[in-house]
């Protein structure tokens, strides 16, 4: 008691809210009320807040909290899910061991013998991916001057190299260009059709690089993609790249192995 005056703490301005005191404690608070005004607002705030809870919770069951909403069963089942969390992880470690150590050692199963990457390949697709789409610069040396682009290319690679003609396919030279490779020096010689689709053929020499057949691979996954079809012959190997069906590139790649034997 302070000057003759009850000692009013805020626990018992919030009893006096919710209606929880005797009647001697309401009686001695509103009489605190009636001298301390700001406190009668702070009450009145809260019985409002009070009343707009209950008129948006008013359909929340009032009995006792159902089972799953207990704080240990709730404490109980996350640490269960954290356990076996735990386990899964570690078996999908044990597995992905077991994955990647079968994966290795049966590799030779799955893969073809000579399904290493080429350099080859991988030179002639980005060239070409480079090149093929260029509009103002797509060759140094223009096709209009195919024995000066011979020369010129022969001479870099150190091999007679000839321009094959694929005009009666559909195809007719755009030009060439010299291009580093892991090889030295190497030749790109692009064609083009009249819809402006447009294949490259891609040439680097080779001293001791058995002669092969034509081989093929798809270059992109789907239907449709870059295709590429690649020989050895002699002193050169080649690469040919273009996103035409396999058929239509089987026959351009068959009449410049020819032109080039």
């Amino acid at each position: 008691m302070r000057n003759g005056e009850p000692s009013i703490t805020e626990s018992d301005l919030i009893a006096f809210a919710d209606g929880r005191l005797d009647d001697a404690q309401h009686k001695a608070v509103t009489d605190y009320l009636a001298s301390h005004p700001d406190a009668a607002e702070k009450i009145e705030m809260w019985r409002q807040q009070t009343s707009t809870l209950q008129a948006l919770y008013a359909t929340l069951p009032t009995g006792p909290l159902p089972s799953r909403l207990d704080v240990h069963a709730m404490e109980r089942r996350i640490r269960d899910e954290r356990a076996a969390w735990r386990r899964f992880a570690a078996a999908a470690v044990v597995l992905l061991a077991v994955g990647l150590t079968g994966g290795w050692f049966g590799r030779g199963l799955l893969m073809p013998a000579d399904a290493a990457p080429d350099p080859l390949l991988a030179e002639a697709t980005q060239a070409h991916k480079l090149y093929a789409s260029e509009v103002l610069h797509p060759v140094e040396v223009s096709g209009t001057n195919a024995p000066q682009l011979k020369t010129w290319l022969s001479k870099r690679l150190n091999r007679p190299l000839d321009i094959p003609d694929l005009k009666a396919h559909g195809f007719s030279l755009v030009g060439g260009r010299l291009l580093p490779s892991k090889e030295g020096a190497a030749a790109q010689l692009m064609y083009q059709d009249e819809s402006g689709q447009r294949v490259t053929l891609y040439i680097v020499p080779s001293d001791d690089e058995p002669e092969t057949t034509i081989r093929w691979t798809h270059l992109t996954t789907g239907a449709s993609g870059l295709q590429a079809l690649f020989w050895n012959d002699e002193t050169i190997r080649c690469a040919m790249i273009g996103d035409l069906p396999k058929e239509h590139m089987q026959v351009l790649a068959d009449e410049t192995y020819k032109q080039l034997s």
